[in-house]
């Protein structure tokens, strides 16, 4: 039987309302710590929900077409770009790449751990990205379907009216140095990865060369964050690092599981990797037995964001959750999305048992 879509968005919009946001920051106070998520305006985003059931077609949403700070949610559509081109002979998957210092930025995965000289295929990078959501892995897969300004072109051509990758891992880091000193952008991956971790000697530099950036910064941070802002705009340095809302999330999900996305062997073997997912334990399959293919999006206090299809008796179930700007507890508000997965298949399980 059909499922009372309109019940469960009451459902849903009971469970958004459970996650803490931020308060506006003054934006006369200091800057503090410069970070894409401490100078983005327009906070708090909030929370925004979509649920499609891929079997009814029935959907569901709270805020579904607000565009969200996606973080690492959206390196999916680097993958599946990677297999269209790779579908039309323009991206060999089995390429052997071999790993450089400068190919290496912080964060998430395990690539920068790899001595300088290891090699991977461009399939292992894909799905690196999607298992581990490896940033090294993500900043070389980007160059090879053509940067921020290809995939975003493509992203529009198919109908995603707001799903865009605003800038490389690299340029995520280097935002800081760059907004103290246009100059900066001339900094190579080793050099932004050794300033990041306190490490000059890593990228041949001198602790001179980091105390005089450092330097720059602390005069950065200190100034007005409106005046901080102002000059992000100034010289069109983005403030986040993806962007989507929810209803477009949903479509891409459905997209792979449909195996249209690109072909249907590429489909399966993104699936199986974000089966395998390595991070988000407590969001969507926190509190569900059935499986789930899903990809995360942190930005510990800021943002948590999770999409994926759960498996579900009565069907697939795609659904994306983005919460940004948070100030609750950060597990906490992991755990509630998780609730959120468990509210939706147990709404769709009873519909399907009356």
């Amino acid at each position: 039987m059909g499922t009372d879509a309109s019940g469960l968005t009451a459902l849903l919009e009971a469970e958004a309302a459970r996650f803490t946001l931020q308060e506006p920051p003054d934006p006369t106070a200091p800057a503090g710590v410069v970070e894409l998520e401490t100078v983005r305006d327009g906070k708090p985003l909030g929370v925004g929900i979509h649920v499609k059931h891929l079997t009814t077609g029935e959907e569901a949403s709270v805020r579904p077409d607000v565009v969200f700070e996606t973080q690492s949610v959206i390196k999916v559509t680097v993958a599946v770009r990677a297999y269209q081109l790779a579908d039309a002979g323009l991206l060999d998957l089995d390429e052997r790449v071999r790993l450089t210092r400068s190919d290496i930025v912080g964060g998430s995965g395990f690539l920068r751990y790899l001595q300088p000289g290891a090699e991977v295929t461009v399939r292992d990078l894909v799905t690196m990205m999607l298992l581990a959501s490896d940033n090294t892995a993500t900043d070389l897969l980007l160059a090879r379907v053509g940067g921020p300004d290809a995939l975003n072109a493509w992203l529009a051509d198919s109908g995603y009216a707001h799903t865009r990758f605003a800038q490389s891992v690299l340029d995520a880091a280097r935002f800081p140095y760059v907004l103290a000193d246009p100059g900066h952008a001339a900094l190579t991956g080793a050099q932004a990865y050794a300033l990041g971790h306190g490490d000059p000697g890593w990228a041949g530099m001198t602790p001179e060369w980091q105390r005089g950036i450092e330097d720059q910064i602390a005069a950065l941070v200190a100034r007005p964050l409106d005046e901080v802002r102002a000059l992000a705009k100034e010289r069109g340095l983005p403030t986040c690092f993806g962007q989507m809302t929810p209803r477009e999330a949903v479509r891409l999900l459905e997209s792979i599981e449909r195996g249209t996305a690109a072909s249907a062997a590429g489909c399966a073997e993104m699936l199986a990797a974000l089966r395998e997912q390595q991070l988000g334990e407590r969001r969507l399959p926190g509190l569900l037995d059935e499986p789930v293919a899903h990809k995360t999006g942190d930005y510990p206090p800021f943002d948590a964001n999770d999409i994926g299809v759960v498996y579900a008796a009565s069907g697939p179930i795609a659904i994306a959750v983005f919460a940004n700007d948070l100030a609750g507890d950060y597990q906490r508000e992991e755990d509630r999305i998780g609730r959120i997965a468990r509210v939706v298949v147990d709404h769709f399980e009873a519909a399907d048992r009356a």
